[in-house]
């Protein structure tokens, strides 16, 4: 026993969440996701069973929160890695930076408000969406040539910052898609969204730190909506596989890049409006 839990259970927990780090981990470097969009589910069920009598009706809120917090590391290491392969928009990220922290104020306000089903909707509906354009859209399909000045990436930063803070990802979802459009190749797209993970994870970890503080039912170690073991336990595997996604991404063709984006996250937003609406 640890913390009046099971020893089995400890082990259990432990088995799932660092496989789950290394999948994220790689996911995060490869796509430029910060690896929420792997961890979020995983969270989502292992917490759902109520560790050492924790209420499952916190899972959502608790999954959300640790990703972002696990994202931090994993996406500075990522970010790291871009950097020094020189795709990253820093111009882009100077002009997000102020709107993201924004957006991601105004996502924690809706997080207070919003139950499980509710985030997990969220969720699911962005994901599907981001997935099947990104699968059905034609690779070369663009608005314009360059990348738009203002107000458009200011109106973008506020967008993904908020939704990235509810879904509990790194922004890579979205502005993947934004900076596809505006035609910047796709390499640079998911190198920026890198950068973008780092400015949403920090204010968006100590936001869901803040609105869970005085929940009860939290599962043990937690510190509100983030649990340190979570942390603990996956932190050093997304921190490892993370510049292994991300020098592959380098290596392989865009388009097929942005074919197993699609995929994955279709699926993944599949599994998550089924479990919304089931719930």
């Amino acid at each position: 026993m640890f913390l009046d839990i099971p020893l089995s259970d400890i082990l259990f927990f432990a088995a799932v969440l660092t496989g789950g780090a290394v999948v994220a981990g790689f996911i995060a470097g490869l796509f430029g996701v910060g690896g929420g969009i792997v961890m979020v589910p995983i969270l989502t069920e292992l917490f759902g069973l109520g560790l050492r009598g924790s209420d499952p009706i916190h899972a959502q809120h608790i999954a959300v929160g640790t990703s972002l917090a696990i994202i931090i590391p994993t996406s500075l290491v990522s970010a790291r890695t871009h950097y020094r392969s020189g795709k990253i928009e820093m111009g882009l990220l100077r002009q997000y930076l102020p709107f993201v922290v924004i957006g991601v104020i105004g996502g924690l306000g809706l997080a207070r408000v919003l139950d499980a089903s509710g985030l997990m909707l969220v969720f699911g509906v962005i994901a599907l969406v981001v997935g099947l354009y990104q699968f059905f859209a034609s690779p070369d399909l663009t608005l314009r040539s360059t990348l738009p000045g203002a107000p458009a990436p200011q109106a973008a930063g506020l967008f993904i910052g908020s939704t990235s803070t509810l879904m509990g990802i790194g922004g890579g979802v979205t502005n993947n898609v934004f900076m596809s459009l505006c035609g910047v190749d796709i390499k640079r797209a998911i190198a920026t969204s890198a950068g973008v993970g780092v400015i949403i994870s920090i204010p968006a970890t100590g936001g869901f730190m803040t609105i869970g503080w005085t929940k009860d039912g939290l599962p043990p170690l937690s510190l509100g909506y983030v649990n340190l073991i979570a942390l603990a336990l996956m932190i050093p595997f997304t921190i490892y596989m993370a510049p292994i996604g991300a020098r592959l991404t380098h290596r392989l063709d865009g388009r097929l890049t942005k074919r197993l984006f699609s995929l994955f996250l279709t699926v993944v937003a599949l599994r998550t409006l089924w479990k919304a609406f089931a719930a």
